[in-house]
C-alpha cells in the first residue's frame, strides 16, 4: 500500500506541474495559430484532461530495480513517444483543433517535448531537494550516534 501511495503522490505532483505547463503551451500555440478564436468555459477542461493523460505512464513505468543510465533514457524516450502518440491521436480526433493548418501538428509535437522536458527538470529539482533533506537528516543521525558513543 505504501508503494501505491508514493506513486500516487508523485503522479499528483506531476499532474499539477503538467496542468500549469500545458496551460502555458495552449496559450502560446493558440496565440501563434488561432489568435482570433473565442472559446467558452469548457476550454478550461482541456489542460486538466491533457495532464491526466500525461500522468498515466507514471503508473506503468516504475521499476523495482535500479536502472542504468542507458535504460533510464530509453524508458523516458518510450514514455515520451507514448505521450506524443496519445496527444496527437487526441488532437486529430478533436474537431476544435485545426490539425489541417500548416504548423499546428509540429507545434503540438514540439510543445509536448518541451512540456515533457520541463516537467522532468521540475521533478528532478523536487527530488534533489528531498534527497538533500534526507542526507542532512542521515548526517544529523550519524553525528548524534557518534556523540553518544
Amino acid at each position: 500500500m505504501n508503494k501505491f501511495r508514493k506513486r500516487f503522490e508523485e503522479a499528483f505532483r506531476l499532474y499539477f506541474i503538467l496542468v500549469t505547463l500545458i496551460s502555458i503551451l495552449l496559450m502560446v500555440l493558440g496565440l501563434m495559430f488561432d489568435s482570433d478564436r473565442v472559446f467558452g468555459y469548457e476550454v478550461f477542461l482541456s489542460p486538466l484532461i491533457y495532464a491526466a493523460i500525461g500522468v498515466i505512464p507514471c503508473f506503468f513505468t516504475d521499476s523495482e530495480k535500479e536502472l542504468s543510465m542507458k535504460m533510464l533514457i530509453i524508458r523516458r524516450a518510450v514514455v515520451l513517444l507514448v505521450i506524443e502518440a496519445m496527444m496527437l491521436t487526441l488532437a486529430y480526433s478533436a474537431e476544435s483543433i485545426p490539425t489541417e493548418r500548416k504548423g499546428v501538428v509540429p507545434g503540438i509535437a514540439i510543445g509536448i517535448v518541451v512540456v515533457f522536458i520541463l516537467s522532468s527538470v521540475i521533478e528532478y529539482v523536487f527530488e534533489l531537494a528531498g534527497a538533500r533533506e534526507l542526507n542532512e537528516a542521515l548526517l544529523a543521525y550519524q553525528n548524534s550516534e557518534n556523540e553518544r558513543l
